[in-house]
């Protein structure tokens, strides 16, 4: 999208107080499923990846933003962040352990994200984990958190604000999971019920869905 051109370099400095605290709960977690590879989909600057490296971990990214690929690439040395398109990644079938994408699939539209969530079901292995991180709108949500989000994305403007109208119009995550391919494991809530950091593992597309209910610790 041409709004990273401008946004790009001062991403890091205008999220990191309101994403520091979600990119920690994200490291734990994979911290806890101990995985052997690692993919960040739609790594934007490399700020999780950063944090995985870290925690010693073998971990990659992949963007198609070439603005953000260059603030990682000058702000994260040692970080391996590829140019890719998420909904067609160059890799084999079961090439990770677990991925992550975060705060990436409301801004892509609908149908690009269900493309990426198929691709890394794809790259998955065959009991792979995906953490999603993104925007979870329900009644626990304070009305406060609700429009200060409404005017972060109104004023991103353009493609962005209104392919997150059409996610949250579309039911969001809720909608967008497909429970033939992933199964809820586990929610951790922030931003005052607004975020989720949702912890799922790979189905066989062919199987039977799983009625299970994912755990609902108290919001961080």
């Amino acid at each position: 999208m041409n709004e990273y051109s401008l946004f790009a370099p001062v991403y890091d400095w205008v999220l990191y107080p309101f994403m520091r605290g979600i990119r920690q709960d994200v490291l734990k977690m994979v911290e806890q499923i101990k995985p052997d590879r690692i993919i960040d989909v739609c790594c934007g600057t490399g700020d999780q990846l950063r944090l995985f490296r870290q925690s010693g971990m073998n971990a990659m990214g992949i963007d198609y933003s070439d603005a953000m690929l260059r603030v990682a690439a000058r702000k994260r040395p040692g970080i391996s962040c590829l140019k890719q398109d998420a909904t067609a990644m160059a890799f084999t079938d079961l090439s990770f352990d677990a991925a992550i994408v975060s705060m990436g699939l409301h801004e892509t539209g609908w149908e690009q994200a269900q493309g990426i969530l198929e691709e890394i079901h794809r790259i998955l292995d065959l009991d792979g984990r995906l953490i999603i991180v993104d925007y979870e709108l329900t009644q626990a949500t304070s009305v406060v958190a609700r429009k200060a989000i409404h005017a972060i994305e109104y004023i991103a403007g353009g493609d962005h604000f209104r392919n997150f109208r059409r996610y949250i119009h579309n039911g969001g995550l809720k909608k967008l999971i497909d429970p033939r391919r992933f199964v809820p494991v586990e929610n951790r809530l922030h931003g005052r019920g607004s975020i989720v950091v949702r912890l799922l593992q790979k189905q066989d597309r062919n199987a039977e869905p799983r009625k299970t209910e994912p755990k609902r610790p108290d919001d961080q």
